[in-house]
Parts: structure tokens; C-alpha cells; sequence
């Protein structure tokens, strides 16, 4: 894994250095910088920088690369894992390599096969190619969104005294480092932060910055922009075959998905919680390592006893022999909250990210690569939310007046903080029957609804988000199929919002704050491509998820690992909050009314609401204070 960024058009050497500088987090192991001067003058019209996480071909990989024909420069972020098969074909085709780097393979492909070579690639990734002779920028994300890519579209240049310009960076507080980005944050974005916890593409919190969506490539020719989508993956249900037939189509894929994770010239180990996805990777990865698989889980004190999965982990490792590690957090809620904002550039809500800076930090002490479970829920249909949505068909034909009276029912019977909150879960599933299908699941995967959000905002800071538009990132994804059941089209949108924008980008971010690559098998657009054909049935019933997983993998894992209840990688934040230290410096640090009275985007007295409520024990705010929490220390950080 690796930093890039780079200008085109007034390309400046000064500010594209400071650029990669700022990336240099993502690749400590090297850097590089190229600058391609225009043809009719002595100013760069292209400038190119690289940091290094060196993990296939050490000595021979620096970047930026120049093309054997010279006519392509490459600065590049990912592995690919097929580079050696497309490397035999190319070779046959008579290209010629100096390195054994899966960049020099990249760049070989595009010149073969043009931007459709992406189509070919099955790895991870995110890349700016430069046409020397064509004089264009090629930006190229990979079909998932396994690796982020953020751009500026500049007029006035990157200083903003001089032509046409385009930058990218693979975060953007290297974006940050040029004086014409707008930096002011986007009142849209802020809003749909608040709906999601994260900022979804094409927007950034920064009014100057966008995201490439996961599966699109952008050209620049001339300070003219084009963007389009590559790939998508539409559930496509094919009835034709049986339960147990789908089960001998898949499992090969999902072994070699696996399998092709593991190439590196560095060490590689994996996450293990215990549950059916890590233990899957765990069990293919040690059939075929030479020496013990290294594993990792992570477990909590006392207070998280309901969200511990280390007794699991141990089993499945003694199962498979790997060379065990545990780490034990006891987290005070705000110890590294500077640092985990910073790694993220934009506020991102999900408590997870702390979790997982804690865990890639002890993590990089014993491997330079891990392997993780991510996108086994989104593909194979794991999340309680799937149920819900096949229920709610059902249930969303009660009479109105029956589901209010659940509603508050279940409203007054009080949320406790734990890892399965079945009371939660019933009030989501009860508030959900009353709305149409798409803001059915939208509450699943949502924090703050529409309403909330009119109540949490200030009447002024809503008429900003009303003159930029409030965005349905969520309810649009969910809407565009042409074809699919409830659960299809639930599986459809979190491939396209709550995988790549929540899971994949807090993996990414708090692994490369510690230079450790992440790799996720379970998000190969191979494997997504033939389970968006599997009809649903075969994935999620009533009371059961991940169905075919569980029938390819039944035999290969422990039964207590098949048969438990998904519990997800969570933590007793909720409680956590609750400790005197913790509340006291919360309420007057960070939730102060009259800090936020002053800064004007919250109300004080709606944010007072969640508070108390929380402490008293009626709901469970946990998860939507610290989002607030973090949306205070970035407002600090980065808009003061």
C-alpha cells in the first residue's frame, strides 16, 4: 500500500512534494516525485508523487514508474493480486518488464488494453496514469473501494494564479496543502454525515475536495473532466440452480479469493475473531502457509464481557495452529480522538475507527500485512438488518395503529448499553414497517433520520444545507436496480454506501496511520459478481444469515463457530461513556452548550436531550454522541 498525489496542468514540483510529504504515513519504506515538463515551455504540466509501503518486489517497485515505451508514467496505491497471470499473457504478447512489481505490469496493461485494463484487474486499488503523448490523466478506483482517491478541479490552478488544473491525493489533507482548495466545509456533506457517520461520493466535507466513487475513472485533457463508472454488480438472480449446486459455484471462488491475498514478499498474518468470516480466511490461509499463521483478535475488560469474541478466536487458532496474539483494550473513550480524526481528514462516526487504531497499531508490531473478514456480511448476507427487511414485508401489512403501539412500547421499555440490543434492534424493525421500503432501510443503516436532523441543526445551518441540497445517497443506491427482492436491493445499496464508505475507508485509514496494509478477499469483485447472481433465499432466511457461506464452510470450521450468533467487531462505547471521567470531560469539553451554542450548527438543547437520556438509561446514544463528539474535535481541528 502506498500515499500518491499529483497535479496536472500547472503542475508545481513544490506543492506536489508537500503533498506526498503529507502522505508519508501511508508509505514510509520510500518516495518518488516526476515532474513532465510541456512540450512548448519550461513549466511541468504533469507532477507525479509516491510514498512506498514495500510489500511485492522490494528493490524493484519505486514509483512513479515510466512505461518501457515511455510513453505512460504511474503512481499507484494497491496490490494486484493477478499481476503475474496478466503478466504471462502480456509477455506472450511481447511486452518486455525490468522489475517484478505489480506497478510495471499496471502500466504494461494500459498500454495493451487502454483504461479498460481495469477491467482485467483483480486486486486492490487506486491510480493515476499520465499520457505523455496524449498529454491526459487517467484516475482509476477499484470496483469495491477497497483504496481511496480524492481530487480538486482547480481553474485558477493549484495556487490559484494560473491555468486550468487538476490535483489528486490519496487523503485529502495533502488536497489541504494547496492554497486554491475551498476548505470550507460543504453544509450538505455535514448533513449527510449526520444521516451516515461518514461522507458519502462524490462529496467530501470540504466544499473544493470530491471522492472518485468506488468503480469509476476520471479523465483530464486540457481542464476538461470526465467521469464514468467502470463496473457495478446488480443482483442479477438466477433460479436455475439449487442450494447445494451454488454452494460447489462459489466455494472455489471464495478459495481462490483468499488464496490470492497472500501473495507478498513480506510477512502476512490475518484478524481472527472467531466468527464464520474470519475463520474462513484463517482456515484456506493456513492450509497453505509454510509456518504458523500469525492471528490476531482483540477483546475488552470487564464492561465489554457481552462484546468479547476472544474465547472463539482461541478455538478456531488452536484449531488451525496459528501463532495466536490478543490484544485487551480498556479504551478511555477520547484517548486518541485527535489522532483518529487526523487519519480520516473528514469526520467519519463510526466508534469502530478507535477500535481499529488500536488494533492495527499492536497489529503492525507482528506483521506488515493482514488479512480481514470485511465485506463477508455485505456479500454473503450476514447483518440482522437483511432479516429485517425480509420480515418487514410481511409485518408492514399490520394495522398502523398495532405497530404505534409496539413503537412506544418498546420507546418506554428503555435501551441497554450491550452488544446485542434486541430491543434496538425490534425498535428500528417496528419504525421501519411504517415507512416505504427505501426509508425502511435507510433507518437500518442510518443514525440521525431526516426529522432528527431538523431538530438537531439550527434554523440557519438548515437553510445552508437547503441551498446546497440535502443528498439520499442511502435511498438512491436502494432505488436502482432494476430487479431484486428487499434483501437484494439492501445488499445492492451497502455495496455501494456502508462497505466501501464505512468499513473499507476506516480500515484503510487507521491501517495506513500505522503503515500496515489491510487486504479484504471477501470484497474480490469476482466473489461479488457471482453472489449478486445467487438468489436471496440461499443467503438470509427468517432466523438465519450467511446460509450458503455456512453450507461451504460447515465442514472446515468448528460447530460452535457455524452456530453462533453474529456479534460484529463492536465495543462497550455505551458503557464506556457512562464512567464518571469519561462523562465529566465529555459533557464539559466536548458537549458543551454554550461551545456549541456559539458555533451555531447544533442545538445545545437537542444535543442536551441525547445526553441525558443516555446517562438516565431510556435510550442508548452511545453510538450518536460520539459521532457529535467527533464532529466537534474536527470542527476544531480543521474549520476553526
Amino acid at each position: 500500500m502506498c500515499g500518491i498525489a499529483g497535479i496536472v496542468g500547472d503542475a508545481d514540483r513544490d506543492l506536489v512534494a508537500a503533498m506526498t510529504g503529507a502522505l508519508a504515513h501511508r508509505g514510509p519504506d520510500g518516495d518518488g516525485l516526476l515532474v513532465d515538463p510541456r512540450a512548448d515551455a519550461e513549466r511541468g504540466e504533469a507532477a507525479l508523487g509516491h510514498r512506498r509501503l514495500a510489500i511485492i518486489d522490494l528493490d524493484g517497485g519505486a514509483q512513479p514508474m515510466t512505461s518501457s515505451c515511455g510513453r505512460f508514467v504511474i503512481t499507484y496505491n494497491g496490490e494486484l493480486y493477478n499481476y503475474r497471470e496478466l503478466r504471462d499473457e502480456l509477455v506472450a504478447a511481447g511486452a518486455r518488464f525490468s522489475t517484478a512489481s505489480d506497478t510495471e505490469v499496471i502500466l504494461a496493461a494500459f498500454a495493451a488494453w487502454g483504461a479498460d485494463a481495469a477491467l482485467r484487474f483483480v486486486g486492490i486499488f487506486a491510480a493515476a496514469i499520465w499520457d505523455r503523448r496524449d498529454r491526459r490523466l487517467t484516475l482509476l478506483r477499484d470496483h469495491v473501494g477497497v483504496k481511496p482517491l480524492y481530487y480538486a478541479i482547480l481553474p485558477r490552478g493549484p495556487r490559484g494564479d494560473g491555468g486550468p488544473s487538476l490535483a489528486f491525493a490519496s487523503e485529502p489533507k495533502a488536497l489541504l496543502k494547496l492554497p486554491a482548495v475551498d476548505r470550507a466545509p460543504s453544509a450538505a456533506a455535514l448533513d449527510a454525515y449526520l444521516e451516515l457517520f461518514y461522507v458519502p461520493p462524490p462529496l467530501s466535507i470540504f466544499r473544493g475536495i470530491r471522492q472518485l466513487p468506488p468503480g469509476h475513472r476520471l479523465t483530464w485533457r486540457g481542464g476538461q473532466v470526465e467521469m464514468e463508472a467502470y463496473w457495478d454488480a446488480p443482483p442479477e438472480p438466477d433460479e436455475g440452480l439449487s442450494h447445494e449446486a451454488w454452494a460447489e459455484v462459489v466455494a472455489p471462488i471464495l478459495d481462490a479469493a483468499i488464496t490470492s491475498n497472500m501473495v507478498a514478499d513480506v510477512g502476512v498474518g490475518a484478524f481472527l475473531s472467531g466468527g464464520v468470516d474470519s475463520s474462513t480466511i484463517v482456515g484456506v490461509m493456513a492450509a497453505r502457509s509454510s509456518r504458523p499463521l500469525t492471528t490476531i483478535c482483540v477483546g475488552y475488560d470487564v464492561d465489554g464481557a457481552t462484546f468479547d469474541e476472544r474465547a472463539y478466536a482461541r478455538r478456531v487458532a488452536e484449531f488451525f495452529a496459528t501463532d495466536h496474539h490478543e490484544l485487551e483494550l480498556d479504551v478511555r473513550v477520547l484517548d486518541d480522538l485527535e489522532a483518529v480524526v487526523r487519519g480520516f481528514d473528514e469526520p467519519f462516526g463510526s466508534w469502530t475507527a478507535l477500535l481499529s487504531w488500536h488494533l492495527c497499531r499492536f497489529t503492525r508490531g507482528q506483521v506488515k500485512v493482514a488479512v480481514a473478514g470485511d465485506g463477508g456480511d455485505e456479500v454473503f448476507g450476514g447483518y440482522p438488518r437483511y432479516r429485517g427487511m425480509l420480515l418487514s414485508g410481511v409485518a408492514a401489512r399490520a394495522p398502523r395503529w398495532s405497530l404505534g403501539l409496539a413503537g412506544r412500547a418498546l420507546a418506554a421499555a428503555g435501551e441497554p448499553a450491550v452488544a446485542r440490543s434486541y430491543r434496538r434492534w425490534a425498535r428500528t424493525f417496528v419504525d421501519g414497517c411504517r415507512r416505504p421500503a427505501a426509508q425502511r432501510y435507510a433507518g437500518y443503516v442510518g443514525y440521525f433520520s431526516p426529522e432528527e436532523r431538523d431538530e438537531l441543526l439550527t434554523a440557519g445551518f438548515r437553510e445552508r444545507v437547503a441551498a446546497e441540497g440535502r443528498v439520499a445517497a442511502v435511498a438512491d443506491a436502494f432505488a436502482r436496480p432494476a430487479q431484486g427482492d428487499l434483501v437484494a436491493r439492501s445488499m445492492y445499496a451497502d455495496l455501494h454506501g456502508f462497505l466501501p464508505e464505512n468499513v473499507l475507508r476506516g480500515s484503510d485509514r487507521m491501517s495506513m496511520a500505522h503503515g500496515l496494509e489491510v487486504r479484504v478477499p471477501l470484497c474480490d469483485h469476482r466473489l461479488v459478481e457471482v453472489m449478486r447472481r445467487v438468489p436471496s433465499r440461499h443467503k438470509v432466511g427468517p432466523l438465519a444469515s450467511k446460509r450458503l457461506l455456512k453450507t461451504i464452510v460447515g465442514g472446515r470450521l468448528p460447530a460452535e463457530v457455524t452456530q453462533r450468533r453474529k456479534l460484529g467487531f463492536n465495543a462497550p462505547f455505551g458503557a464506556w461513556m457512562k464512567r464518571p471521567a469519561n462523562a465529566r470531560e465529555i459533557r464539559e469539553r466536548w458537549l458543551d452548550p454554550r461551545a456549541l451554542g456559539a458555533r451555531g450548527i447544533l442545538e445545545p438543547a437537542a444535543v442536551e436531550r441525547l445526553w441525558s437520556e443516555h446517562q438516565a438509561g431510556t435510550r442508548d446514544h452511545g453510538p450518536k454522541l460520539w459521532a457529535l463528539i467527533v464532529l466537534e474535535a474536527w470542527l476544531r481541528i480543521y474549520a476553526s
